[in-house]
């Protein structure tokens, strides 16, 4: 979930992401008033067709809204995350993230499970000997991880 400041007004975006299809058009939400959201609405509506699989999420968005998404700036990383960051859970079954990204400005944490089914959802995953190799879904940095069979 993102903060948009809009002209109109606070507007929140919730983006559910497909882990099957990680490129693919994520579900967005907008949360605020109807008047402030009426805007971000029509522009996903009119311009869905712009979507570029080639492209990021947040690059994709920015383009699609003509505007710059709100980020964390690069190096600061204040708040450490616990939950899985595909998931958003702690505890999944008892177990708990324990795979995390090696990116020193990232350093976000993943269940085993969580991040072998993103990694299999991308187009460009590889699989060697039960290690599955991917990039992070926060910071498209790569990454690997070893496969429960």
């Amino acid at each position: 979930s993102s903060g948009i400041n809009a002209e109109y007004g606070d507007v929140s975006l919730i983006v559910t992401l497909d882990p099957s299809q990680p490129n693919t058009l994520p579900r967005c939400r907008f949360l605020g008033s109807a008047k402030s959201i009426q805007p971000f609405q029509n522009l996903l509506d009119e311009k869905v067709d712009e979507w570029d699989a080639g492209l990021g999420i947040v690059e994709n968005l920015s383009n699609i809204l003509d505007m710059e998404l709100p980020s964390k700036p690069a190096g600061e990383n204040t708040a450490i995350s616990i939950e899985c960051g595909v998931c958003y859970c702690y505890d999944m079954m008892g177990q708990i993230p324990e795979i995390s990204c090696n990116n020193d400005d990232c350093k976000q944490l993943f269940h085993v499970e969580c991040l072998v089914e993103w990694f299999r959802g991308l187009p460009d995953v590889r699989q060697s000997f039960g290690t599955v190799f991917g990039e992070c879904p926060y910071c498209s940095k790569p990454m690997h991880v070893q496969a429960i069979l």
